[in-house]
Protein backbone atom coordinates (compact mmCIF):
# COMPACT_ATOMS: atom_id res chain seq x y z
CA UNK A 1 0.00 0.00 0.00
CA UNK A 2 1.58 3.36 -0.62
CA UNK A 3 1.92 5.87 1.98
CA UNK A 4 -0.60 8.85 1.15
CA UNK A 5 -2.65 6.29 2.52
CA UNK A 6 -1.96 7.19 5.82
CA UNK A 7 -3.71 10.28 6.14
CA UNK A 8 -7.17 9.40 4.56
CA UNK A 9 -9.42 6.88 5.94
CA UNK A 10 -10.28 3.35 3.92
CA UNK A 11 -14.00 5.06 3.29
CA UNK A 12 -12.70 7.91 1.02
CA UNK A 13 -14.18 7.57 -2.08
CA UNK A 14 -11.68 9.33 -5.08
CA UNK A 15 -9.26 6.40 -4.27
CA UNK A 16 -7.42 6.09 -7.89
CA UNK A 17 -8.13 2.17 -9.03
CA UNK A 18 -4.48 1.15 -8.75
CA UNK A 19 -4.87 2.30 -4.98
CA UNK A 20 -7.98 0.79 -4.57
CA UNK A 21 -6.64 -2.91 -5.36
CA UNK A 22 -4.05 -2.38 -3.28
CA UNK A 23 -5.94 -1.73 -0.49
CA UNK A 24 -8.36 -5.06 -1.12
CA UNK A 25 -4.75 -6.47 -1.32
CA UNK A 26 -3.63 -5.79 2.11
CA UNK A 27 -6.98 -6.17 3.36
CA UNK A 28 -7.31 -9.81 2.38
CA UNK A 29 -4.03 -10.31 4.13
CA UNK A 30 -4.99 -8.49 7.43
CA UNK A 31 -6.38 -11.04 9.94
CA UNK A 32 -6.29 -10.80 13.78
CA UNK A 33 -3.08 -12.60 15.32
CA UNK A 34 -3.16 -14.55 18.19
CA UNK A 35 0.14 -15.09 20.56
CA UNK A 36 4.28 -15.00 20.12
CA UNK A 37 6.79 -15.65 22.52
CA UNK A 38 10.11 -14.32 22.89
CA UNK A 39 13.46 -15.00 21.86
CA UNK A 40 16.23 -16.27 22.88
CA UNK A 41 20.09 -15.25 22.15
CA UNK A 42 20.50 -17.64 19.00
CA UNK A 43 19.88 -14.98 16.42
CA UNK A 44 21.10 -11.70 15.59
CA UNK A 45 19.34 -9.87 12.83
CA UNK A 46 20.45 -6.66 10.94
CA UNK A 47 18.33 -4.49 8.93
CA UNK A 48 19.33 -3.56 5.38
CA UNK A 49 16.46 -0.98 3.79
CA UNK A 50 15.14 -1.70 0.73
CA UNK A 51 15.36 -4.77 -1.18
CA UNK A 52 16.91 -5.10 -4.40
CA UNK A 53 16.95 -1.09 -5.06
CA UNK A 54 18.01 -1.29 -8.78
CA UNK A 55 13.93 -2.38 -9.05
CA UNK A 56 13.29 1.56 -8.77
CA UNK A 57 14.79 1.94 -12.04
CA UNK A 58 11.65 0.01 -14.03
CA UNK A 59 9.29 0.41 -10.64
CA UNK A 60 7.64 2.39 -8.31
CA UNK A 61 6.94 -0.45 -5.33
CA UNK A 62 5.93 -4.25 -5.63
CA UNK A 63 5.34 -7.29 -3.46
CA UNK A 64 5.37 -11.06 -3.89
CA UNK A 65 8.80 -11.31 -4.24
CA UNK A 66 9.93 -14.62 -4.53
CA UNK A 67 13.42 -16.16 -6.03
CA UNK A 68 13.01 -19.16 -8.00
CA UNK A 69 16.48 -20.88 -9.07
CA UNK A 70 16.22 -21.14 -12.64
CA UNK A 71 20.25 -22.18 -12.86
CA UNK A 72 23.17 -21.70 -11.28
CA UNK A 73 23.82 -18.71 -12.83
CA UNK A 74 20.77 -17.37 -13.17
CA UNK A 75 17.39 -16.48 -10.53
CA UNK A 76 14.01 -15.80 -11.84
CA UNK A 77 11.55 -13.38 -9.59
CA UNK A 78 7.57 -13.15 -9.46
CA UNK A 79 6.05 -10.29 -7.98
CA UNK A 80 2.41 -9.65 -6.99
CA UNK A 81 0.81 -6.09 -7.80
CA UNK A 82 3.52 -3.95 -9.26
CA UNK A 83 2.85 -0.23 -9.06
CA UNK A 84 4.27 1.44 -12.61
CA UNK A 85 4.93 5.14 -13.18
CA UNK A 86 7.43 7.75 -13.29
CA UNK A 87 9.85 9.14 -9.61
CA UNK A 88 9.57 12.65 -9.46
CA UNK A 89 13.02 13.15 -7.96
CA UNK A 90 15.25 10.80 -6.21
CA UNK A 91 13.69 8.01 -4.21
CA UNK A 92 12.44 8.93 -0.40
CA UNK A 93 10.67 6.76 1.92
CA UNK A 94 10.54 10.51 3.93
CA UNK A 95 7.47 11.73 1.31
CA UNK A 96 4.22 10.47 0.58
CA UNK A 97 3.90 8.22 -2.46
CA UNK A 98 2.04 10.91 -4.42
CA UNK A 99 4.87 13.48 -3.81
CA UNK A 100 7.61 11.38 -4.96
CA UNK A 101 6.21 9.64 -8.02
CA UNK A 102 3.50 9.91 -10.77
CA UNK A 103 1.63 6.54 -10.81
CA UNK A 104 0.82 5.27 -14.61
CA UNK A 105 -0.78 2.05 -14.10
CA UNK A 106 -0.50 -1.46 -12.06
CA UNK A 107 -0.01 -4.83 -13.53
CA UNK A 108 -1.28 -7.70 -11.25
CA UNK A 109 1.95 -9.82 -11.89
CA UNK A 110 6.00 -9.19 -12.82
CA UNK A 111 8.80 -11.29 -13.75
CA UNK A 112 12.57 -10.51 -13.69
CA UNK A 113 15.80 -11.98 -13.48
CA UNK A 114 19.13 -11.66 -11.32
CA UNK A 115 22.37 -13.34 -11.14
CA UNK A 116 22.75 -15.82 -8.68
CA UNK A 117 22.11 -15.47 -4.19
CA UNK A 118 25.10 -15.09 -2.52
CA UNK A 119 25.52 -13.01 0.44
CA UNK A 120 27.73 -10.66 -1.32
CA UNK A 121 25.28 -10.51 -4.49
CA UNK A 122 22.30 -9.68 -2.57
CA UNK A 123 22.82 -6.46 -1.58
CA UNK A 124 23.48 -5.14 -5.29
CA UNK A 125 21.47 -7.51 -7.78
CA UNK A 126 20.65 -6.17 -10.75
CA UNK A 127 16.70 -6.87 -12.42
CA UNK A 128 16.32 -7.66 -15.71
CA UNK A 129 12.13 -7.37 -16.13
CA UNK A 130 10.22 -8.83 -18.30
CA UNK A 131 9.04 -6.39 -20.72
CA UNK A 132 7.31 -6.06 -24.03
CA UNK A 133 8.23 -2.36 -26.08
CA UNK A 134 10.17 -1.19 -23.17
CA UNK A 135 6.93 -1.97 -20.62
CA UNK A 136 6.70 -4.04 -17.86
CA UNK A 137 4.11 -7.00 -19.05
CA UNK A 138 2.43 -9.36 -16.89
CA UNK A 139 4.05 -13.26 -17.44
CA UNK A 140 1.18 -14.48 -16.42
CA UNK A 141 -2.40 -13.40 -18.94
CA UNK A 142 -5.47 -12.87 -19.10
CA UNK A 143 -8.10 -14.16 -20.66
CA UNK A 144 -10.50 -13.19 -23.10
CA UNK A 145 -13.17 -13.05 -20.37
CA UNK A 146 -11.46 -11.64 -17.67
CA UNK A 147 -11.01 -7.86 -16.92
CA UNK A 148 -8.29 -6.35 -15.30
CA UNK A 149 -10.31 -4.07 -13.54
CA UNK A 150 -12.32 -7.07 -11.74
CA UNK A 151 -9.63 -9.81 -12.25
CA UNK A 152 -6.23 -9.74 -10.05
CA UNK A 153 -4.05 -13.05 -11.25
CA UNK A 154 -1.12 -12.81 -8.59
CA UNK A 155 1.80 -14.47 -8.64
CA UNK A 156 2.98 -16.54 -5.74
CA UNK A 157 6.22 -19.08 -5.63
CA UNK A 158 7.64 -21.40 -7.62
CA UNK A 159 9.92 -24.34 -8.38
CA UNK A 160 11.73 -25.26 -11.83
CA UNK A 161 11.60 -29.09 -13.02
CA UNK A 162 13.48 -29.98 -15.39
CA UNK A 163 12.73 -27.54 -18.81
CA UNK A 164 9.99 -26.42 -16.73
CA UNK A 165 9.16 -23.48 -14.98
CA UNK A 166 5.86 -23.76 -12.57
CA UNK A 167 4.72 -20.63 -11.06
CA UNK A 168 1.63 -20.71 -8.10
CA UNK A 169 -0.88 -18.10 -8.54
CA UNK A 170 -4.35 -16.45 -7.20
CA UNK A 171 -7.32 -15.76 -9.30
CA UNK A 172 -8.41 -12.92 -6.95
CA UNK A 173 -12.03 -11.66 -7.99
CA UNK A 174 -12.95 -8.14 -7.35
CA UNK A 175 -16.85 -7.82 -7.34
CA UNK A 176 -17.62 -3.95 -6.88
CA UNK A 177 -14.15 -2.36 -7.01
CA UNK A 178 -15.89 0.93 -5.29
CA UNK A 179 -16.25 -1.37 -1.93
CA UNK A 180 -13.31 -1.89 -0.02
CA UNK A 181 -14.13 -5.88 0.83
CA UNK A 182 -15.71 -7.01 -1.92
CA UNK A 183 -13.73 -9.70 -3.38
CA UNK A 184 -13.10 -13.01 -3.30
CA UNK A 185 -10.18 -15.36 -4.08
CA UNK A 186 -11.70 -17.35 -6.95
CA UNK A 187 -9.26 -20.00 -7.50
CA UNK A 188 -5.55 -20.98 -6.88
CA UNK A 189 -3.94 -21.78 -10.46
CA UNK A 190 -0.48 -22.59 -11.57
CA UNK A 191 0.85 -21.63 -14.50
CA UNK A 192 3.60 -23.45 -16.95
CA UNK A 193 6.55 -21.83 -19.06
CA UNK A 194 8.62 -24.92 -21.00
CA UNK A 195 12.05 -23.51 -21.42
CA UNK A 196 12.95 -23.64 -24.85
CA UNK A 197 16.67 -24.97 -25.26
CA UNK A 198 19.37 -22.56 -24.70
CA UNK A 199 17.39 -19.93 -23.93
CA UNK A 200 19.18 -16.88 -22.51
CA UNK A 201 18.16 -13.68 -20.67
CA UNK A 202 16.07 -11.53 -23.17
CA UNK A 203 14.83 -14.16 -25.00
CA UNK A 204 10.72 -14.42 -25.05
CA UNK A 205 9.07 -15.86 -21.78
CA UNK A 206 6.18 -17.72 -21.98
CA UNK A 207 3.56 -18.93 -19.07
CA UNK A 208 0.48 -20.77 -19.99
CA UNK A 209 -2.11 -21.03 -17.52
CA UNK A 210 -3.08 -24.61 -16.66
CA UNK A 211 -6.26 -26.09 -15.42
CA UNK A 212 -7.44 -24.02 -12.27
CA UNK A 213 -5.78 -26.06 -9.34
CA UNK A 214 -7.61 -25.73 -6.34
CA UNK A 215 -11.12 -23.84 -5.51
CA UNK A 216 -12.42 -21.12 -3.42
CA UNK A 217 -12.51 -23.14 -0.45
CA UNK A 218 -8.98 -24.16 -0.36
CA UNK A 219 -6.45 -21.85 1.73
CA UNK A 220 -3.71 -19.87 -0.68
CA UNK A 221 -1.33 -22.75 -1.46
CA UNK A 222 1.81 -21.08 -3.24
CA UNK A 223 2.84 -18.51 -0.82
CA UNK A 224 6.20 -20.76 -1.00
CA UNK A 225 7.58 -23.74 -2.63
CA UNK A 226 10.23 -26.38 -0.98
CA UNK A 227 11.32 -29.84 -3.15
CA UNK A 228 12.28 -32.38 -0.53
CA UNK A 229 12.83 -36.17 -0.79
CA UNK A 230 10.94 -36.27 -4.48
CA UNK A 231 7.90 -33.77 -2.80
CA UNK A 232 6.81 -30.51 -3.43
CA UNK A 233 5.66 -28.73 -0.22
CA UNK A 234 3.43 -25.40 -0.26
CA UNK A 235 2.11 -23.79 2.58
CA UNK A 236 -1.64 -21.70 2.01
CA UNK A 237 -3.13 -18.53 4.29
CA UNK A 238 -6.50 -18.35 4.75
CA UNK A 239 -9.02 -16.83 7.75
CA UNK A 240 -11.44 -18.84 9.91
CA UNK A 241 -14.57 -17.95 11.67
CA UNK A 242 -12.83 -17.00 14.63
CA UNK A 243 -10.55 -14.51 12.63
CA UNK A 244 -7.42 -15.74 13.31
CA UNK A 245 -5.37 -16.35 10.23
CA UNK A 246 -3.52 -19.74 9.94
CA UNK A 247 -2.13 -21.95 7.27
CA UNK A 248 -2.26 -25.48 5.95
CA UNK A 249 0.54 -27.44 4.31
CA UNK A 250 0.49 -29.35 1.63
CA UNK A 251 2.63 -31.77 -0.66
CA UNK A 252 2.64 -33.54 -3.80
CA UNK A 253 5.49 -35.70 -5.75
CA UNK A 254 7.49 -33.63 -8.46
CA UNK A 255 5.43 -35.51 -10.80
CA UNK A 256 2.11 -34.87 -9.81
CA UNK A 257 2.48 -30.99 -9.06
CA UNK A 258 -0.13 -30.38 -12.11
CA UNK A 259 -2.74 -32.63 -10.62
CA UNK A 260 -4.50 -31.15 -7.94
CA UNK A 261 -6.28 -34.48 -6.54
CA UNK A 262 -2.84 -35.59 -6.22
CA UNK A 263 -2.10 -33.32 -3.38
CA UNK A 264 -1.88 -34.22 0.31
CA UNK A 265 -2.56 -32.41 3.29
CA UNK A 266 -0.63 -32.03 6.53
CA UNK A 267 -2.04 -33.00 9.94
CA UNK A 268 -1.25 -32.28 13.67
CA UNK A 269 0.40 -35.92 14.21
CA UNK A 270 2.56 -35.61 11.40
CA UNK A 271 0.72 -37.63 8.92
CA UNK A 272 -1.10 -37.02 5.27
CA UNK A 273 -4.65 -36.68 4.19
CA UNK A 274 -6.30 -36.61 0.81
CA UNK A 275 -8.65 -34.38 1.99
CA UNK A 276 -7.83 -31.02 3.18
CA UNK A 277 -11.11 -30.21 5.15
CA UNK A 278 -9.51 -33.43 7.04
CA UNK A 279 -6.32 -31.53 7.73
CA UNK A 280 -5.30 -29.46 10.51
CA UNK A 281 -4.35 -25.61 11.10
CA UNK A 282 -1.07 -23.84 12.50
CA UNK A 283 0.07 -21.07 14.15
CA UNK A 284 -3.05 -18.87 13.50
CA UNK A 285 -1.15 -15.41 13.20
CA UNK A 286 0.21 -15.39 9.90
CA UNK A 287 -0.06 -11.86 7.87
CA UNK A 288 0.30 -12.57 4.46
CA UNK A 289 2.75 -14.74 2.74
CA UNK A 290 5.59 -16.66 4.79
CA UNK A 291 8.25 -19.09 4.10
CA UNK A 292 9.13 -22.32 4.70
CA UNK A 293 12.46 -24.10 4.31
CA UNK A 294 14.66 -26.95 5.59
CA UNK A 295 17.93 -25.17 7.10
CA UNK A 296 20.72 -27.92 6.51
CA UNK A 297 22.73 -26.06 8.49
CA UNK A 298 20.18 -26.06 11.61
CA UNK A 299 18.72 -29.85 10.75
CA UNK A 300 15.57 -28.03 11.01
CA UNK A 301 12.44 -26.94 9.19
CA UNK A 302 12.31 -23.26 9.52
CA UNK A 303 9.18 -20.99 9.12
CA UNK A 304 9.28 -17.22 9.01
CA UNK A 305 6.06 -14.85 8.98
CA UNK A 306 5.08 -11.26 9.90
CA UNK A 307 2.74 -11.52 12.91
CA UNK A 308 -0.68 -10.23 12.25
CA UNK A 309 -1.64 -6.85 13.76
CA UNK A 310 2.12 -6.74 15.48
CA UNK A 311 5.46 -5.13 13.94
CA UNK A 312 6.99 -8.57 14.35
CA UNK A 313 9.02 -11.32 12.45
CA UNK A 314 8.36 -15.01 13.84
CA UNK A 315 10.41 -17.40 13.41
CA UNK A 316 9.37 -21.45 13.78
CA UNK A 317 11.69 -24.41 14.37
CA UNK A 318 10.75 -27.87 14.73
CA UNK A 319 12.58 -31.33 13.82
CA UNK A 320 9.53 -33.02 12.03
CA UNK A 321 6.02 -31.81 10.40
CA UNK A 322 4.58 -33.92 13.81
CA UNK A 323 6.11 -31.44 15.86
CA UNK A 324 5.06 -28.44 13.89
CA UNK A 325 1.51 -28.21 16.41
CA UNK A 326 4.03 -27.82 19.83
CA UNK A 327 6.68 -25.99 18.29
CA UNK A 328 7.36 -22.27 19.68
CA UNK A 329 6.87 -19.12 18.23
CA UNK A 330 9.94 -16.64 18.54
CA UNK A 331 10.15 -13.60 17.84
CA UNK A 332 13.75 -12.51 16.11
CA UNK A 333 12.68 -8.71 14.93
CA UNK A 334 10.54 -6.02 15.80
CA UNK A 335 10.10 -3.79 12.65
CA UNK A 336 9.64 0.65 13.56
CA UNK A 337 6.29 1.34 15.01
CA UNK A 338 3.69 2.39 11.92
CA UNK A 339 2.43 6.07 12.51
CA UNK A 340 -1.45 5.21 14.50
CA UNK A 341 -3.39 6.43 11.40
CA UNK A 342 -1.63 4.02 8.85
CA UNK A 343 -2.63 1.57 11.79
CA UNK A 344 -6.15 2.65 11.84
CA UNK A 345 -6.53 2.77 7.98
CA UNK A 346 -5.61 -1.09 7.90
CA UNK A 347 -2.11 -0.95 7.06
CA UNK A 348 0.49 -3.18 8.77
CA UNK A 349 3.77 -5.00 8.08
CA UNK A 350 3.08 -8.54 6.20
CA UNK A 351 4.76 -11.22 3.71
CA UNK A 352 7.92 -11.51 6.00
CA UNK A 353 9.67 -14.54 4.40
CA UNK A 354 12.90 -16.24 3.77
CA UNK A 355 14.46 -15.57 0.07
CA UNK A 356 17.51 -17.98 0.69
CA UNK A 357 19.76 -19.13 3.15
CA UNK A 358 23.83 -19.62 3.21
CA UNK A 359 25.65 -21.68 5.98
CA UNK A 360 24.27 -19.67 9.17
CA UNK A 361 22.93 -16.94 7.39
CA UNK A 362 19.21 -16.66 6.60
CA UNK A 363 18.03 -13.66 4.76
CA UNK A 364 14.57 -12.75 4.16
CA UNK A 365 12.14 -9.93 3.23
CA UNK A 366 8.90 -8.25 4.57
CA UNK A 367 6.90 -5.52 2.98
CA UNK A 368 6.77 -1.98 4.51
CA UNK A 369 3.01 -1.02 4.13
CA UNK A 370 3.88 3.13 3.72
CA UNK A 371 6.03 2.84 0.71
CA UNK A 372 5.05 -0.58 -0.87
CA UNK A 373 8.86 -2.10 -0.52
CA UNK A 374 10.31 -5.17 0.21
CA UNK A 375 12.87 -4.37 3.10
CA UNK A 376 16.04 -6.88 3.39
CA UNK A 377 17.13 -8.90 6.78
CA UNK A 378 20.19 -10.85 7.29
CA UNK A 379 19.55 -13.23 9.80
CA UNK A 380 22.64 -15.08 11.76
CA UNK A 381 22.02 -18.15 13.46
CA UNK A 382 23.92 -19.63 16.32
CA UNK A 383 23.74 -23.07 18.08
Amino acid sequence: MVKEMGVDTITRRNYPQSIRVILIRISILLIAGMYLSSCGNSISVTPHGVFGKSRLLHVLGQDGVSPIEFSPSLTMWTFSDTILGSWKGDVSAAATFSEKADISGMVSNSLAFTGPLTPQSVHSLSFIFYQKNHAIQQFIKYQKNEDPGKDRLWALDGIRLRNRMYVYYLHVKITNPSKLLSFKINAIGLARWDIPEGWKTGDPVQFRRLPRLFGEKYPAFGACVMNKDGYIYTVGQYSDKSFSSPIKIARVKSKFIENGNKYEFLKSDGTWVKNVSNSDSFLGDVQGECSLSYNRWLGKYVILYCQSWKNNLIMVTFDDFSHLARAEKKVIHSMPELPEQAVKNMQVYYSGKEIFSWNNFIYAVYINPLDYQPYLLQLVLHK
